[in-house]
């Protein structure tokens, strides 16, 4: 099937593969009246750009010590914060968020600009529906030792990097 095909395609290529082809498709389906006016029609969004950049990690099939096989995992880190529109989005739809519901499907798309018609997948479905950030679970805080060391190691992993 071709929707198997992609996705073997997209697992086995590398990161500049996945970043052309990955996209996101968002939905609003209810919030307020200020959310629903801006709502934009659903269309497919890449999900690496310049502006925010996307980095893949690969974990192998491994075996617990349980002697249970633990699946492969492909993982993948978006920055949204650091793009200046994402955030302003972000802060007009904070003070809604306990009142909007939205569906998002993760797809493998043919890359913009492309001549050749390539298979497409989706790789997953969700539907987001009406966050409480009040009553989530928070983590518990870090103590002071542990966060010096964590900064430690953060700056020694830095060290002869030029920027």
């Amino acid at each position: 099937p071709p929707d198997v095909k992609a996705l073997k395609r997209f697992l086995m290529g590398d990161d500049e593969y996945r970043n052309a082809r990955t996209k996101c498709i968002p939905y609003i389906v209810d919030g307020p009246l200020a959310i629903r006016l801006i709502k934009p029609k659903p269309m497919e969004v890449d999900i690496d750009g310049p502006r925010h950049p996307t980095t893949w990690q690969q974990v192998s099939k491994s075996v617990s010590s349980t002697g249970k096989a633990n699946a492969a995992i492909l993982e993948c880190d978006i920055d949204l914060l650091t793009e200046r529109t994402i955030r302003k989005i972000i802060n007009i739809v904070r003070p809604h968020i306990q009142s909007i519901t939205c569906d998002l499907a993760l797809i493998i798309s043919t890359p913009k600009g492309s001549e050749i018609e390539e298979p497409s997948a989706c790789l997953g479905l969700w539907r987001i529906e009406k966050v409480d950030f009040e009553g989530a679970a928070v983590f518990p805080e870090l103590a002071i030792e542990d966060a010096v060391e964590e900064v430690r190691s953060i700056v020694s992993g830095m060290e002869g990097v030029k920027v």
